[in-house]
């Protein structure tokens, strides 16, 4: 009974070390320094909002710098890709006096050509967000 517990175990750490390893390959096809345009659009307020921005990946981390104007807010943290996603996990502390969604954060459809990687937030409260992106 212990040696088939023991084989479970061993065949569960072999499956998660497979899974990393294929997160870790699709991280490395982003890596690298991104410049370009931050667009917000308030539906409800029909105002847009642009900045520019830089987001930087390395391995599983991301960075990505902010405005004074909070256009955008930047982020930091880490970060993996499942299918057409991007899932950003940012460990900074926020205030609460500003749209937590200017934060780069959460779940992001992504396109990528090799060269021009675009970030697109699902409709926020009827809102938009999205990075329009180029390699440097």
């Amino acid at each position: 009974m212990r040696s088939i517990s023991k084989l479970l175990t061993c065949l569960a750490c072999f499956v998660c070390a497979g899974c990393s390893k294929e997160t870790s390959n699709q991280n490395r096809y982003l890596e690298g320094s991104y410049s370009g345009k931050f667009i917000v659009n308030y539906k409800n307020q029909d105002q847009t909002f642009t900045g520019d921005v830089t987001v930087r990946f390395k391995a599983d981390s991301f960075f990505c710098t902010a405005n004074k104007n909070r256009f955008p807010a930047g982020g930091s943290g880490t970060y993996k890709i499942v299918g057409d996603q991007i899932i950003f996990k940012d460990k900074n502390i926020w205030t609460a006096d500003f749209d937590w969604a200017l934060i780069l954060n959460y779940d992001y459809t992504y396109s990528f050509d090799g060269k021009d990687l675009n970030l697109s937030k699902a409709p926020y409260q009827n809102n938009s967000y999205i990075y329009k992106l180029t390699k440097d």
